[in-house]
């Protein structure tokens, strides 16, 4: 055969050669444009259990999706960390999105921009449910290697002294409590002052010619001949001490309630008010009222009287 027809034989192989080629091509799920065979989510991988899974995206040749999936076995949350250029430089850009089987979207976040980053994704999840990862290249190229698990607990680390809020430790107020005889000013968010020693002889009975010591809630023999006490002081536990003052605060605010009124009163812990204690108007006759309720710097007290006759009296006191 001479030397024209060898070449024109050998051009008809190849020619018949490459249909073939082009058919394994198909055949195995790869295209030029994407050597994975994943680019839909038809041909979505599962993501490998042997540690991160990774993989490579190229805008320049066509190469744009890679498709990956994942079974919950419970509900709770998981997290997906993707990061790029750990070993070789990315110029991707892009987002990774999650869907859930019947096409919602879940989660979305774009692609850690430069040639280092991580994004991390985290989202609730439904037991035995399957969901589906798109990793999209709107621009550039390179690796990217991907953990899905799930997240760590961000409240491990919370001490006693912390509350863990919307998934982070606060400090719990004024660290957690304060030493005994003090309370805490939460607007302060400090320990102060110390609240007046508790009747512990409330529902106490003694027998006749006993008295009840407020401050061990005991039933004794009251002391006679003890000493005379002087202005300013009474007698406790058969010693003098200083008579407490009663509390002055201001009427801060008026409310009609059954008849009557509530009343906020410009005191409360940090002034040693209890509820329970009783007090009046000054200047306003027959405007007594109760404490209802203590807050750290505020109290809320009742009274019969309507709000009309508050007008122009907010001077209070509150007796000890």
């Amino acid at each position: 055969m001479d030397p024209h027809r060898r070449r024109l034989s050998a051009l008809g192989f190849v020619c018949r050669l490459c249909p073939v080629v082009l058919a394994l091509v198909a055949c195995s799920g790869q295209s030029i444009k994407d050597p994975d065979g994943d680019d839909t989510k038809e041909r979505a991988r599962a993501f490998s259990h042997l540690g991160p899974t990774e993989d490579r995206l190229d805008a320049t040749t066509g190469d744009v999706e890679d498709w990956r999936f994942f079974l919950s076995d419970k509900a709770g949350f998981k997290e997906i960390r993707v990061s790029v250029g750990k070993w070789k430089e990315s110029t991707i850009t892009g987002f990774v999105t999650i869907f859930s089987k019947v096409g919602d979207i879940v989660a979305e976040k774009p692609i850690p921009p430069g040639s280092r980053g991580t994004v991390q994704i985290r989202f609730a999840v439904q037991p035995n449910t399957q969901y589906l990862v798109r990793f999209k290249a709107t621009s550039g190229k390179g690796e990217y290697a991907v953990e899905v698990g799930e997240p760590a607990d961000p409240c491990a680390a919370c001490t006693s002294k912390q509350d863990c809020v919307d998934q982070k430790c606060v400090d719990k107020p004024c660290g957690g409590g304060c030493e005994e005889g003090q309370t805490c000013d939460r607007t302060a968010n400090r320990c102060i002052g110390s609240r007046p020693i508790a009747n512990k002889c409330d529902g106490v009975n003694c027998s006749r010619g006993e008295v009840c010591v407020r401050a061990t809630g005991k039933c004794a023999t009251p002391v006679t001949g003890g000493p005379k006490c002087g202005a300013g002081e009474v007698l406790k536990d058969g010693e003098c001490v200083g008579k407490a003052s009663d509390i002055d605060c201001t009427v801060i605010d008026v409310r009609e309630a059954g008849g009557g009124s509530v009343l906020t009163l410009s005191a409360g812990d940090n002034k040693g008010v209890i509820k329970g204690a009783t007090g009046s108007i000054k200047g306003l006759k027959g405007a007594t009222f109760t404490v209802i309720e203590v807050y750290p710097s505020r109290s809320k007290a009742m009274s019969k009287l309507p709000p009309a006759k508050f007008t122009g009296n907010t001077s209070a006191s509150i007796r000890r």
